[in-house]
């Protein structure tokens, strides 16, 4: 357990990196002495309580679409899912009106959150007034049909009845000729864990499930497209995994009758324009044509560059005009749209268009009003860690073009490492979020001005190193209008900085490696603690490097009085804590002991408020415990354990940042980990005598909970960050206000 501490402890926030070095600008009297070093359980002290404050988060569009229908050139409607802010996922309906896509209103399931992932997955429009949309609630291992009507002005979510005996569903497709007759098919499990075909049929009220005929005995059978020409005529496609393979289904307006294919592509698609005519696509280069009476097979051409293709969507207006679409992978790994069109005699392979710098590309269903007018559906990505991004593309009869569809603001991995306040109406904090559409870790800052928090545009670099552009670890503020943030940057593939001048973030060349913390005294002297044991200066034009202690591999944080006095904290080469002071030219070593029947000491964030008075704080193994807050006081000669509470219900308990604005005044923030359920934040306070608890609130549905840093502009007034987990469990932005 050497290295779980709060370094390793901030691992699940993706892409994030989480160091603890705070500072402190005030000067003061020397800390008083230590006291015992005993690690004991604590008890919360009734003082004001910390409050969680409202901070903002990232987000990014995000967005996929499954299916499209259209009932003229200018009416349109694509459904799917997408993630909101909170990443709940919720169902999505898109309308075109021949100009632009509008996102409209969809009726959400409202199972438990954050349980419920709801998805349409295929929608039919006979007129511009009536869609018939369908789909599943996906909850955990369970499915529960969706189905849902438009009536030209608004969706409504429509009971589906669930076939006796079944203990999950979901629906594929639907197809509807008009407001009173549609058909929609999928498959559900029966109690004995089988999944077996379902279909229903709407007659303008209410859906009824019908009989799926045929020796479809198999233990696995479900039905993934259908199309409708009239009440007595509808072509459905079905897969049997175990049995028959790909079969159809004719629905003659009384019954269903099963069908063989010659090539039955696996997971398909169909589509007719007549009682004579139906053509199925699906994954390869297989598809199978119905002439009236019998089933044809046919080849569909791939790309020149294709390995493979997967055609997932197929209109046909008439016998001598069909639009296919889907995706292919590329030779050289990426996947790019498809489109294939059929002439009456045979398919051919079309050019559509693929977002810039976009590394996978599909498109889902398509729908063609008319030969001159045709609509695609899918998404888009950069890379697979990215969020998705609706896509729709037209065919004019010529052509086809990208159109610009709708992605709702979805959430991003957010988090926030360090802070600094220099009043009550002023505070800094910086941290990192990843996704969206750069796929990278990027700069997040944050600004208190004394009633809310907002998100700061934060420079990066253009060029990601390892999916990192910029991440900030550190803050330090000498006005509200000069700040430094460091971290890590990409441009050098190391340090980063950057400056706030009241107005703007700057980035900034710094040398040397990574840097964990930053100390401002002024606008004219910063020092910044590197990961590698070195240290760089800011002279109020630029930064330069500095070795410091060759007894110090790594530093996690630094704390400055004047330009003459420093304390840095870290890493000694054993692997155990160790600090160092400056004195304006050279650096000095200083030894940190253990606490009593301790080990292993880690040092995350240094706090001085003079160059005799400073507090370290960390965490060791105890030997009641793998890992236990540690506190160290520094008097301007030696080190010194403290005893630090932990809470009852701690298994493992650490500090990640401390600040001071006396010698008796000291607030540490960090986390533990309950023997049983999700990390939660601490907050100790020092009065001079003691550590003792304080009671933070953590968000009930949060599966993590923990402090980075901490700012105290006096006494009883401090603010905490770091990261929770919102209600669909991505990282996000803590920030709580107390004593």
């Amino acid at each position: 357990m050497r290295r779980w501490g709060h370094k390793k402890a901030t691992g699940w926030l993706s892409g994030c990196l989480a160091v603890g070095g705070l500072t402190v600008l005030l000067a003061g009297t020397a800390l008083a002495a230590p006291a015992g070093a005993a690690l004991a359980v604590g008890t919360v002290s009734a003082s004001t309580a910390w409050k969680i404050q409202n901070s903002p988060n990232a987000t990014a569009p995000d967005a996929n679409l499954e299916s499209v229908s259209c009932s003229s050139a200018d009416a349109c409607t694509a459904v799917g899912a997408t993630d909101n802010t909170k990443s709940l996922t919720v169902t999505l309906a898109e309308r075109w009106n021949g100009t632009s896509w509008h996102r409209q209103g969809t009726p959400q399931p409202g199972r438990t959150i954050p349980d419920s992932r709801p998805a349409l997955s295929g929608v039919s429009c006979p007129t511009a007034t009536f869609c018939a949309a369908v789909g599943a609630d996906n909850v955990v291992l369970d499915q529960f049909s969706l189905a849902d009507t438009w009536n030209g002005s608004a969706w409504k979510q429509q009971s589906f009845p669930g076939p006796s005996g079944s203990t999950s569903a979901s629906l594929a497709q639907v197809s509807c000729t008009s407001a009173s007759f549609c058909e929609a098919v999928g498959s559900y499990q029966n109690g004995q864990g089988s999944t077996e075909p379902i279909a229903a049929r709407w007659n303008g009220s209410s859906w009824r499930l019908q009989r799926i005929a045929g020796s479809l005995d198999s233990t696995s059978v479900f039905l993934t497209g259908v199309s409708c020409v009239s009440t007595t005529f509808c072509m459905a496609l079905g897969v049997d995994t175990f049995g028959i393979g790909t079969f159809a289904e004719r629905w003659n307006g009384t019954s269903w009758h099963v069908q063989t294919l010659p090539h039955g592509p696996f997971l398909g698609t169909v589509s007719c324009a007549s009682a004579a005519f139906c053509e199925v696509v699906g994954d390869g280069t297989r598809a199978d044509m119905w002439n009236g009476s019998s089933w044809s097979a046919q080849t569909v051409p791939t790309p020149a560059s294709s390995a493979s293709i997967d055609l997932a969507g197929v209109s046909c207006v008439t016998a001598a005009f069909c639009e296919a679409a889907g995706m292919y992978t590329g030779s050289s790994g990426g996947t790019f749209s498809l489109g294939v069109t059929w002439n009456g005699t045979s398919w051919a392979v079309q050019t559509t268009p693929n977002p810039a710098n976009a590394s996978v590309t599909s498109l889902s269903q398509v729908s063609c009003a008319t030969v001159t007018a045709c609509e695609t559906a899918g998404s888009s990505q950069v890379s697979s860690s990215s969020g998705q991004l609706a896509l729709a593309e037209s065919w004019n009869g010529t052509r086809w073009t990208i159109q610009d569809a709708v992605s709702p603001r979805g959430a991003l991995t957010n988090s926030l490492n360090a802070v600094s306040c220099t009043s009550a109406a002023f505070c800094e904090a910086v941290g990192s979020r990843f996704g969206g559409t750069s796929a990278a870790t990027v700069a997040l800052a944050e600004t208190w001005n004394g009633s809310t928090w907002q998100i700061q545009p934060a420079p990066d670099p253009v060029k990601a190193t390892n999916g990192v552009r910029m991440s900030l670890a550190g803050v330090s503020c000498a006005s509200a209008i000069f700040c430094e943030a460091v971290g890590v940057s990409s441009s050098t593939a190391g340090g980063g900085a950057e400056l706030w001048n009241g107005t703007t973030w700057a980035l900034q060349t710094v040398p040397g490696g990574s840097l964990t913390s930053v100390s401002c005294v002024s606008a004219t002297f910063c020092m910044a603690a590197g990961a590698d044991g070195h240290v760089d200066i800011w002279n109020g034009t630029s930064w330069s490097a500095q070795q410091t202690s060759a007894s110090l591999r790594s530093l996690s944080g630094v704390s400055c009085t004047s330009s003459t006095s420093c304390e840095a904290a870290g890493e000694g080469t054993d692997f155990n804590a160790a600090a160092e002071g400056w004195n304006g030219a050279s650096w000095s070593a200083q030894a940190v002991p253990a606490p009593p029947n301790g080990s292993s000491p880690e040092l995350t964030a240094i706090s001085c408020t003079g160059a005799g008075s400073c507090e370290a704080v960390g965490s060791y193994s105890s030997t009641t415990s793998s890992q236990a807050p540690l506190a160290e006081v520094w008097n301007g000669t030696a080190w010194a354990a403290q005893s630090t509470p932990v809470p009852a219900t701690a298994f493992m308990s650490s500090l990640a940042g401390v600040w001071c604005t006396a010698a008796t005044a000291c607030t540490a923030a960090g986390q533990y980990t309950p023997g049983i359920g999700p990390s939660a934040t601490v907050a100790e306070v020092w009065n001079g005598t003691k550590w003792s608890l304080r009671n933070t609130p953590n968000h009930l549905y949060a599966g993590q909970s923990i402090f980075s840093g901490v700012s105290c502009g006096a006494s009883t007034a401090c603010t905490a960050v770091g990261a929770t987990t919102n209600p669909g469990q991505i990282p996000a932005t803590l920030v709580e206000t107390g004593d």
